[in-house]
């Protein structure tokens, strides 16, 4: 009798995602033309916009900040993408020491 394999944790890569490169490539541009070309039509250009393409750029890039799990039964560790503005929130509410 086979036994069905583990399943193996794959991490995201957004970065490869062709929505990820369009908003990379081209977002600064469109912000740049913005106010001339579509403020008429749609209106004014929020500051929260930025914010929101910047935070969608961060989810899952380890580079913005990650936290390590460790598993207690088995002791499997790995990575989790977590931005670093929340976990010094969630650093300060758990008084952990440490997430890196």
């Amino acid at each position: 009798m086979l036994t069905a394999p583990a399943a193996v944790y794959r991490p995201r890569n957004p970065q490869s995602s062709d929505y990820y490169r369009c908003v990379e490539d081209h977002f600064e541009g469109f912000v740049q033309l913005y106010e001339e070309s579509f403020e008429s039509r749609y209106g004014f250009w929020g500051p929260y916009l930025q914010k929101v393409i910047d935070r969608c750029l961060e989810c899952g890039n380890l580079h913005y900040g990650f936290a390590r799990v460790k598993r207690r039964d088995c002791h499997h560790e790995y990575l989790l993408a977590f931005p670093a503005r929340l976990l010094r929130s969630l650093q300060r509410k758990l008084e952990i020491s440490t997430l890196f």
